[in-house]
């Protein structure tokens, strides 16, 4: 019998990647002999299932995939789905009052069963914003749908939805999100944009997509037993480490994140996962 040593959680943006957006090879190996010795490793992402796969296809030991910050959870390699977790389109309305005033719109995404594309109203971005949007669309392995608005048939189920703009919209938007029990609304800065664009996200999903509650899914389908090692960069993440017992927070995340930490660790440019990793397995 395969002796169960704990669970070990990672984000993948900023935590295992490095400035290619792809996990180094050291990584890869080092997290296949963890998973050897008898860890349980999980992978929680923001990212799409689509997206994410660029990453994890290198792993080819058995680990659980969460996309989209817990709506689909999957066993891998053999993508078996064991938890969903979907907002409906009472969800529209909801988005669609928050954004009163604003600019720019938001995303909604179909899943990972239809190829992860996205519905969206381009005439409701900025010129700059549409801009972004392609860097978005080309990670998408079916084209996006454009729509002049989001009245969906009833029954429509979704993972996520995406809502960006500048810091000062999206913090506000946010707050107004967050008012409703039934939705998990998380503000982050978007990988994808260069420092000088200063875009902004929020991942909306339903209050039971978060990483925390993907944690305790696979604590649950595991077994649970033995320690929990968690390790994230932003704020999406605060939930899962919260779980966690050893809590490894990235040096590059936002400051209010590390009193937090058991361990700091270096960027993944650094490989800093490792040698936390290794760190937090002897504490």
């Amino acid at each position: 019998m395969r002796k169960h040593l704990g669970q070990i959680a990672l984000d993948i943006d900023g935590t295992i990647t490095d400035a290619t957006h792809h996990a180094p090879e050291e990584v890869v190996h080092f997290l296949h002999s963890l998973e050897e010795k008898g860890w349980e490793i999980t992978f929680i992402t923001g990212r799409t299932f689509a997206f994410a796969s660029r990453v994890v296809g290198k792993f080819d030991f058995p680990f659980y995939l969460a996309v989209q910050n817990g709506a689909d959870i999957l066993l891998m390699p053999e993508k078996k789905r064991v938890v969903r977790h979907y907002l409906d389109e009472k969800a529209l309305a909801i988005l669609q009052q928050a954004y009163e005033g604003e600019q720019e719109d938001f995303l909604i995404y179909a899943g990972y069963e239809q190829g992860d594309f996205c519905y969206f109203r381009p005439e409701r971005f900025s010129v700059k914003m549409r801009a972004h949007l392609r860097k978005i669309m080309a990670l998408s392995p079916e084209p996006w749908k454009e729509v002049e608005s989001f009245d969906f048939k009833q029954g429509l189920a979704f993972p996520l939805a995406k809502c960006l703009g500048t810091k000062e919209s999206m913090q506000r938007v946010c707050k107004r999100l967050q008012m409703h029990p039934e939705l998990s609304a998380t503000l982050i800065r978007d990988p994808l944009a260069a420092d000088e664009d200063a875009v902004y996200l929020i991942l909306v999903t339903g209050a039971r997509a978060t990483k925390g509650e993907a944690l305790n899914s696979v604590k649950e389908l595991t077994g649970g037993g033995g320690v929990t090692i968690a390790a994230g960069d932003d704020l999406n993440d605060v939930s899962m480490l919260e779980v966690a017992d050893i809590k490894i927070v990235m040096a590059s995340a936002p400051s209010e994140m590390l009193p937090m930490a058991t361990l700091v660790a270096e960027h993944g440019q650094q490989h800093g996962i490792i040698t936390a990793l290794n760190k937090a397995i002897l504490t």
